[in-house]
């Protein structure tokens, strides 16, 4: 008797993690070039208080995107992980892996609520700061 699931179960979590992966590249990209565009768009005009928030937007846009890049670098660390946890079912089970494992999907998470909130936040800034600069101007 076969354990396996049938092959539309694979396909499926095979899809669900290529569209995981395109959407971490997509989101590190955006956060780079929204953070480089408001850079070289910045304008000295409207109220002087604009302006230490326009660099704190970008700042964070920064932020969201090294911290998207390092999530990046430990997601295929995880998927490694993963398989090598999955071989090891067959033989001696690996405690210390599992472990790293949880630990390693934990940072994963938190890094995750960091990097989204820094975007958001970064982009709410840029954009605060530009509408000040419109409508004093």
């Amino acid at each position: 008797m076969d354990n396996e699931p049938p092959k539309e179960i694979w396909e499926r979590k095979k899809l669900g993690l290529e569209l995981r992966q395109k959407f971490e590249l997509y989101f590190v990209s955006l956060a780079f070039t929204l953070a480089g565009l408001s850079v070289q768009t910045a304008t000295h005009s409207g109220p002087s208080w604009r302006l230490p928030i326009e660099v704190a937007g970008w700042l964070l846009l920064l932020v969201a995107g090294l911290v998207g890049l390092w999530r990046i670098s430990k997601l295929w660390l995880r998927e490694v992980g993963v398989a090598e946890s999955q071989d090891s079912q067959w033989g001696a089970p690996n405690q210390a892996l599992k472990a790293e494992l949880v630990q390693l999907e934990k940072h994963i998470r938190i890094f995750a609520t960091v990097q989204y909130g820094a975007f958001l936040t970064g982009f709410v800034f840029v954009i605060a700061s530009r509408a000040a600069a419109l409508l004093c101007s």
